[in-house]
This record gives C-alpha cells, structure tokens and sequence, in this order.
C-alpha cells in the first residue's frame, strides 16, 4: 500500500491516494503517509494535504502536515513557521482543548530557532497545564520560558527620551 500511495502522490494522482486515505484508518493512514515521505522527502506530500484540506479543513488533516513539517520536511525552508500554522490551526478548531495540539504548538519552543516567544510557550504550558496539571513536558518547558522571562531587564535610563514627551 505504501508503495502505491508513494506513486500516486508523487505522479500527482491525488485521486488514488485520496481512495486509499479513505478506506484505511487514518492513523494506519498516517503512518504509512509519513513513512512514504521519510523515503522521498518530496513537498507533493504536503500538496496531497492541503488540496485535501481544500475540500474540508479538518484537525486531522492540520496534525498530519504539522507531523511532515516537523520531521520528514524539516529541512525544508520555512518548515517550522508553517507547522506553526497548522499546530494554531488544530488548537482554534479544537477550542484549546486538546492538549496533543497544544504540545505541538509547545514542541515549536524547542526547535534550534524556536518559533514560538518566551510568552507564548508560557501561555501554551500554562493551558495544558490548566487541563493536565500533572503534563511534565508542559511543566518543563513552563519553567524554561518563565527563566527566560525573568531575564529581561529594563533599563530606566532607555525610557529618559520619552519624560518630555
């Protein structure tokens, strides 16, 4: 099946991968999808997703591009800021009650060049753990951000051209 859903996408018959998506579970669909991509690294991976969120938008279909954005597309330019997008995407559809999807925003805070703020990944944490208060991970990477956030220090004499304003 791997090997016909690899055809399919990368000649760009997205009809047939569309009928195997469909009639196979859609984690047994995303493993074999994920695995397909890991072997040709080709962006037509990440078309097939969004022609299909073109015809409904769905959290499944956001946490599948996240998944080839982060790992098998990593290296390609501009990967994490787009996995960003589909992560808020799948937390506003899911009202940020999911906490998969709110790791997913989190898990962008650890990336080498991190695309979320100190704030934001103390905002995120904060959220998981107002729905799990036992999520280690969020507990981990709350601490690191509010370290982060406690290093910012102002310095009054940089506000001095604004007292005759």
């Amino acid at each position: 099946m791997q090997e016909r859903l690899a055809e399919s996408i990368l000649s760009g018959n997205f009809h047939i991968a569309e009928d195997i998506m469909n009639q196979t579970d859609f984690l047994e669909f995303e493993e074999i999808f994920i695995s397909a991509c890991h072997k040709s690294e080709s962006v037509m991976y990440y078309t097939f997703i969004l022609e299909q969120m073109k015809k409904e938008e769905t959290v499944e279909l956001h946490d599948l591009a996240f998944l080839l954005l982060v790992y098998p597309l990593c290296e390609v330019n501009g990967a994490f800021h787009s996995a960003y997008y589909h992560a808020e995407r799948a937390v506003y559809m899911t009202d940020s009650k999911e906490i998969k999807n709110l790791l997913q925003l989190l898990f962008l805070y650890t990336v080498p060049n991190p695309v979320l703020s100190d704030r934001e990944a103390f905002d995120t944490a904060q959220q998981i753990l107002s729905i799990d208060s036992n999520n280690q991970v969020a507990r981990k990477l709350m601490q690191k951000a509010a370290k982060q956030l406690d290093q910012v220090v102002i310095d009054i004499k940089d506000f001095n051209h604004y007292k005759n304003a």
